[in-house]
């Protein structure tokens, strides 16, 4: 047996050690030999695909950049034709270039020129005179182009120029290489308004060269249609730009593609490409000798591994196969006589294997029971959301998993409890109550959709009382969990309707919601709720209309206004609570929507945004979230609006008595006097004057009447339209709202006084 035993060893060490050794064959007999051939074929490959993955990406930088004089010029704000040197005008075009970000992480400075002003606009928003471009660290200074020879040259610019990379000093009086484009307004147009320079730093190009592969050591030269050298990745290259002319016209015999260049007795492989877009070469020289370090080193590197491989496998393959023969084995003959009796005794390994598998059948069964209440869960909660039909088919499919509703009416039941109690805990000693069934009635509990929720569902006979039966878990749940627990019931007496479960869940629902909102009793029937005022639901799809405008309007004084009347109704006792969340969701949307245009990529507003849709709140918090969220909306809209000329006490008054006793006297109207839009106007006036624009109108023009009303014997018609009233019943309603009489009334008893 031990002779057989060793044999097998021998066998299996043999065979691992052949299929470990073929491939190592393989690799020494045929691979090594023609590695570096076929190696040098790879790189020059390699390079010729990298040369060609840079144009692509300069060709996609070039077309932005010969694309937007066209832009500027379609610009319908800048108009190039008809600027003139105001501080305005400058204004508006240098907030016109900010737009012009598009490739903010590949060019560092855009500057668009314009004759007519002098003056030159940069994407940042910045503006500079020409006579800046003259001093080092205040404008863009150019050390091999002169300030005069820049505009002159600008100024009569008829075709697109590129300038090889140079030093420039720009603001700050840094010193960065940079390469410069400039491009008439339009491109190829005549009697051009000015031009745009646009500039990219060397190392973002060469960043976005090496990024192209982390193991590229070569170096990359891009040439314009002149033969000069526009850029070159290393400043100490290994072959000077004007050296490779004489290579790359050699290689052109045969079109782009890859070669070997040999120089000083060093070989390189050179890639070579030219752009079908502007004419461009871009050229990538590699050393050989670097690669073929690489490649012995890697030869080296990689019989050392296979060596070691090779003894590791070895010795792990013989102590294996020594340790594990026997036990191999026995667990086979476990496996074979596993389910025959045995006696009990002390576990050894097998034993301990023997248990784990009773438990995994235990542990199967439990499984097998939570899969079921999961099924049955499931089938009772696509009932009470309508998802499924109530009838013969139904019950016969939940009959499978122990649910029966054998009596004529049909009950549910929402039960809440606070954050604090633990749902597995509570919805373990909720299902126990599952076997208090009676003769009158039998329930079923499932977890809601909602946290810290259970849904019950029960039939009962018409005259059985589900209320009591419920209060009763009520008192117990709250003396358990020592938490404050709501119960909202829904009753249906018509169980052969297709959606009565449905329709009694949904009464459960707006009785939880109600006592949620307004408290009371913690145990509700829905029958039991008072009916909902009428007339709310119009009432509020206007404020909701309005406030969406004034937020489109950026009326930072309307938002206020009509939220906190939001507020106020959401506050009182006369809307139905299952309105209330309603108002308050689609409130918070609209703040919300309003918040994202002016910070779509603010984390502060995805916090916010996610705390107010959580799902319970009580009235006094959503009142503070819509709130908070309405102070944060006035806010931006108020920082983002435009300086404006703020009037004075005296110029507002001295402008009120001229204009305040005509019809058409309207804030509007004294807004644009003082250039202020009606909202700001109305924020400063209050300010200013201490009451609202409104009001004192109102008292400015009574007080006027009253001065006629003593003093003529002009009918009221004629004093209200002296005074500015549209017509007399608005005139009466003021007076009477102001004075506290009549107009007649005021005039009779003064007449009586003197």
């Amino acid at each position: 047996m031990k002779k057989n035993r060793m044999n097998l060893l021998i066998q299996h060490l043999v065979s691992y050690l052949l299929v470990l050794l073929f491939p190592v064959l393989i690799i020494l007999a045929y691979y090594y030999p023609h590695s570096t051939a076929v190696v040098k074929q790879k790189e020059m490959d390699w390079n010729t695909h990298l040369t060609e993955q840079v144009m692509t990406s300069m060709d996609t930088f070039t077309r932005y950049v010969y694309n937007l004089p066209f832009e500027l010029v379609k610009n319908r704000e800048i108009k190039l034709y008809d600027t003139d040197d105001r501080d305005y005008q400058r204004v508006l075009i240098a907030n016109e270039m900010r737009k012009y970000n598009a490739t903010d992480g590949f060019i560092d400075s855009t500057l668009l020129y314009l004759k007519n002003m002098g003056y030159l606009f940069a994407k940042t928003g910045s503006a500079y005179k020409e006579e800046d471009f003259s001093k080092p660290g205040i404008g863009y200074y150019y050390e091999n182009w002169p300030q005069k020879q820049m505009f002159a040259q600008l100024s009569h610019l008829k075709a697109p120029i590129v300038r090889p990379v140079e030093e420039v000093i720009i603001p700050g009086s840094n010193h960065v290489r940079m390469l410069t484009f400039a491009l008439p307004l339009p491109i190829g147009g005549y009697d051009t308004p000015g031009a745009v320079l646009i500039m990219v730093r060397e190392d973002t190009i060469i960043r976005m060269l090496n990024s192209m592969s982390e193991m590229y050591s070569g170096n990359f030269f891009i040439i314009d249609t002149e033969g000069r050298s526009l850029l070159s990745s290393n400043q100490s290259a290994y072959i000077p730009a004007d050296e490779l002319q004489g290579f790359l016209s050699g290689l052109a015999e045969n079109g782009e593609g890859a070669g070997l260049y040999k120089k000083d007795g060093h070989s390189y492989i050179v890639s070579h490409t030219v752009s079908d877009k502007n004419g461009w070469q871009y050229v990538s020289v590699l050393p050989v000798t670097e690669m073929l370090q690489g490649i012995q080193s890697v030869q080296r590197n990689t019989i050392l591994l296979i060596g070691l491989m090779l003894l590791l496998e070895f010795l792990i393959i013989y102590i294996s196969i020594r340790r594990n023969y026997q036990p191999i084995k026995r667990l086979v003959d476990f496996a074979a006589n596993l389910f025959e009796t045995v006696e009990r005794k002390p576990m050894n390994e097998f034993e301990t294997i023997r248990y784990a598998l009773g438990e995994l059948v235990s542990a199967n069964s439990s499984l097998d029971a939570r899969v079921k209440q999961t099924m049955r869960d499931n089938l009772l909660f696509e009932l009470v959301s309508g998802k499924t039909a109530y009838g013969q088919d139904y019950l016969e499919q939940a009959r499978t998993y122990g649910i029966e509703f054998p009596h004529h009416s049909i009950a549910v039941a929402v039960i809440a409890m606070d954050s604090s109690v633990s749902d597995d805990c509570t919805a373990e000693y909720l299902r126990s109550i599952e076997g208090r069934h009676s003769d009158e009635m039998a329930g079923y509990l499932l977890k809601s959709i909602y946290s810290h929720e259970m849904i019950f569902v029960c039939s009962h006979e018409p005259s059985y009382s589900i209320k009591p039966f419920l209060t009763e878990l009520c008192r117990e749940l709250e003396e358990k969990t020592e938490a404050k627990v709501h119960i909202g019931i829904g009753v249906t007496a018509k169980p052969d309707m297709t959606d009565a479960v449905h329709v009694a869940y949904l009464q459960a629902m707006r009785a939880i919601e109600h006592l949620r909102l307004r408290g009371g009793n913690p145990v509700l029937i829905f029958d039991e709720l008072d009916s909902p005022k009428g007339g709310s639901i119009s009432y509020f799809a206007e404020l909701l209309q309005s406030l969406e405008l004034a937020i489109l309007k950026n009326d930072a004084g309307s938002v206020q206004n009509i939220t906190e009347r939001i507020n106020c109704q959401l506050r009182s006792d006369g809307m139905p609570p299952h309105m209330v969340r309603s108002v308050y969701i689609n409130t918070v949307s609209a703040l919300l929507n309003g918040l994202q245009r002016f910070g779509p990529n603010d984390d502060g507003l995805l916090r916010l945004t996610d705390t107010a849709y959580q799902y319970r709140y009580t009235v006094e918090q959503m009142t503070g979230i819509i709130s908070d969220s309405c102070i944060r909306l006035c806010g931006i809209i108020q920082s983002m609006l435009p300086t404006v000329r703020h009037a004075s006490q005296d110029e507002i008054t001295d402008f009120i008595e001229q204009k305040g006793l005509h019809a058409d006297f309207s804030l509007q109207l004294i807004a644009d006097h003082f250039t202020m839009s009606a909202s700001n106007f109305s924020h400063h006036f209050k300010k200013t004057m201490g009451q609202n624009f409104k009001e004192y109108i109102d008292v400015f023009r009574i007080q006027t009447s009253i001065q006629l009303l003593r003093s003529t014997n002009q009918t009221l018609d004629a004093v209200a339209q002296q005074t500015g009233f549209s017509n007399t019943s608005s005139f009466i309603r003021c007076f009477k709202k102001i004075v506290g009489t009549t107009p007649g009334q005021y005039r009779e008893t003064h007449k009586l006084i003197s």
